[in-house]
C-alpha cells in the first residue's frame, strides 16, 4: 500500500510527505480497511455456522493439528495411502 501511495502521489504531482508520515498513514488505512472487511464478513455469518467454524479450529484428541488446518494443507503424499483423510 505504501508503494502504491508513493506512485499515486508522484503521478498526480502531489507533494510527498515524509516517509514515516506516509508509512503511518498507510498503516492506519490498512487497519481501518481490515476492520471494515471483518465487520462485513462477520455480519453475514449465522450463529450456527460460527459455532461450526470455531469447532473446526479445535485440535481433536490425539491429533497435532485442527480439522481446518488439515483441510487447508495440501496432500503431499500422492500415493494411495496419502489420499486417506
Amino acid at each position: 500500500m505504501f508503494d502504491r501511495a508513493v506512485v499515486w502521489l508522484i503521478r498526480h504531482r502531489a507533494l510527498l510527505p515524509g516517509i514515516t508520515t506516509l508509512a503511518r498513514l498507510a498503516a492506519e488505512v490498512r487497519v481501518g480497511e481490515i476492520a471494515l472487511i471483518n465487520s462485513v464478513i462477520d455480519s453475514e455469518v449465522s450463529p450456527d455456522l460460527r459455532r461450526t467454524l470455531i469447532g473446526l479450529l479445535k485440535v481433536p484428541e490425539g491429533e497435532r493439528v485442527s480439522t481446518l488446518e488439515r483441510w487447508r494443507t495440501p496432500v503431499r503424499d500422492v500415493s494411495g495411502r496419502g489420499q486417506r483423510t
